[in-house]
């Protein structure tokens, strides 16, 4: 019944073999339910959130991940 869970994870979290762990895509993962998540507190708890400086703070932290997706594109590309 619920087959369909770990395929669908490993699209999300994996690189293009669905089998090694990709930082880059666990790290959009991670800033997509931040946000969502502190959104909703910031609401709650303030009236008010800023998500300029949300997306700033998370586009630095997702720089990182862009360079981890570019050096397995490098490295993929060296062994062919």
């Amino acid at each position: 019944m619920f087959g369909w869970v770990v395929p669908t994870l490993k699209g999300w979290f994996c690189g293009p073999d669905n089998e090694t762990p990709d930082a880059g895509r666990f790290l959009w993962f991670l800033s997509g339910v931040s946000a969502i998540g502190y959104s909703g507190a910031h609401l709650y708890l303030n009236g008010e959130f800023a998500i300029v400086e949300f997306g700033a703070g998370m586009s630095a932290i997702l720089l990182g991940g862009f360079g981890i997706a570019a050096k397995d594109k490098g490295s993929k590309e060296a062994r062919l």
